[in-house]
C-alpha cells in the first residue's frame, strides 16, 4: 500500500505544491449560482446546492493542473444535513478528478471518542464483527493537539494502517496564535507539538525519508516557518496564510526541501473568488478566473523551489 507521503511526493513532482483551499464563503459565492439555486427564499437545501456547484466547478476547472484540495468542513457543517451531503459529493468528485483530498476538520477528543473520529475519517468502523470503510474516504485530516499525545495516537494509528495522512495544528496563521503557541519558555508550545509529531513519525515510519504525519505552519510567521523547516526535515508542512490572510509568498522560500518537496501551500480565497477582481459581475466565469489565478500561483511557487 502506497503511503500518503509517497502519494504527496508523486503529485508534487507532477503538479507542484499548491493546494487549493475550498472555503466556499456564502457571501462571496457568484451571483449566478445564488440566482439559480436560491432565487427567492433562502433554504439550507438551496444554499448547499450552490456550494456544491461552486466547489465542483472549481475542481473541474483545476483538474490536471493542481494536485491537492483542502476542503474546509465548517462551511458544509453550517448547512446541516444538506451541507454534509454536499460535502460528500464534493469529496467524491475531487477523488474522481484525481485530487489528493485534505479535510480541514481540526478534529480531536480523548479515549473512545478520539478513536471514533479517527476510524470514521481515516479507516473503517466496526460492529458485530463486520466493518464499513470510512464514509468520507479522504486522504488526510487536520487535527487539534490541545488534548495531548493520547488524543493524537488514535489518528496516527488509523492513518498509518490505511495509508492516510494527518496534519497537526502547530504554528497556525491567525493573529492571536502567539497567545498560546508562544508560551512554554525555552521550548514553546508550537515547538512541543512539532517534537511530539516528529517522535510519533519516527515510531510509525522508521526508515522512511518522509513521514505521512505533518504539521500546520502558517506563512504569516515566516521566522517560525524557517526555524521549523530546518529543525524538522522529515515532517510534511501544510502551510496556510497566503493571500487573504496576508502571508508573503517570499516567506515560502524556506519552506521547501530540495526538489520542492516537504511542504504543501494552501491558497483559498485569492483563487476561489478571483472573479470578484478580474471577472464578470455575475460570476459566470468564476471557474475560469480561478484556474488562471491558480496557474499564476503555480508558476510563483516553482520559482521558489530550491
Amino acid at each position: 500500500m502506497e503511503s500518503f507521503a509517497e502519494r504527496v511526493t508523486e503529485r508534487v513532482e507532477r503538479f507542484g505544491p499548491l493546494v487549493v483551499g475550498l472555503d466556499p464563503h456564502f457571501d462571496l459565492l457568484p451571483p449566478v449560482l445564488l440566482e439559480r439555486f436560491v432565487p427567492e427564499e433562502m433554504t439550507f437545501e438551496g444554499l448547499a446546492e450552490a456550494v456544491l456547484a461552486f466547489g465542483v466547478g472549481i475542481l473541474e476547472a483545476l483538474a490536471g493542473e493542481v494536485g491537492f484540495v483542502k476542503i474546509q468542513m465548517a462551511f458544509y457543517e453550517a448547512l446541516g444535513i444538506p451541507g454534509m451531503v454536499a460535502l460528500s459529493r464534493t469529496i467524491r468528485r475531487a477523488k474522481e478528478l484525481g485530487f489528493l483530498t485534505i479535510l480541514d476538520g481540526k478534529r480531536n477528543d480523548i479515549a473512545s471518542s478520539a478513536v471514533c473520529y479517527a476510524r470514521g475519517y481515516l479507516s473503517e468502523i466496526t460492529a458485530g464483527g463486520k466493518s464499513l470503510r470510512s464514509f468520507w474516504d479522504i486522504d488526510a485530516l487536520t487535527v487539534n493537539p490541545y488534548l495531548g499525545e493520547d488524543s493524537l495516537l488514535p489518528f496516527f494509528e488509523e492513518a498509518q494502517k490505511s495509508g492516510k495522512g494527518v496534519f497537526v495544528l502547530a504554528r497556525t496563521s491567525n493573529p492571536s496564535a502567539p497567545f498560546i503557541q508562544d508560551e512554554g519558555g525555552r521550548v514553546r508550545v508550537f515547538e512541543k507539538v512539532a517534537l511530539l509529531v516528529e517522535d510519533c513519525a519516527r515510531r510509525f515510519f522508521a526508515g522512511s525519508p518522509m513521514s505521512s504525519f505533518g504539521i500546520v505552519v502558517g506563512a504569516t510567521y515566516p521566522e517560525d516557518l524557517r526555524y521549523l523547516r530546518g529543525r524538522f526535515p522529515r515532517l510534511l508542512f501544510l502551510i496556510p496564510g497566503i493571500g487573504a490572510q496576508g502571508g508573503a509568498v517570499e516567506a515560502l522560500r524556506f519552506a521547501f526541501l530540495p526538489g520542492g518537496l516537504g511542504a504543501l501551500v494552501n491558497v483559498s480565497r485569492d483563487i476561489l473568488f478571483a472573479y470578484r477582481k478580474w471577472g464578470r459581475e455575475s460570476g459566470e466565469d468564476f471557474a475560469e478566473r480561478a484556474r488562471e489565478k491558480a496557474l499564476r500561483y503555480q508558476e510563483t511557487l516553482r520559482s521558489l523551489v530550491p
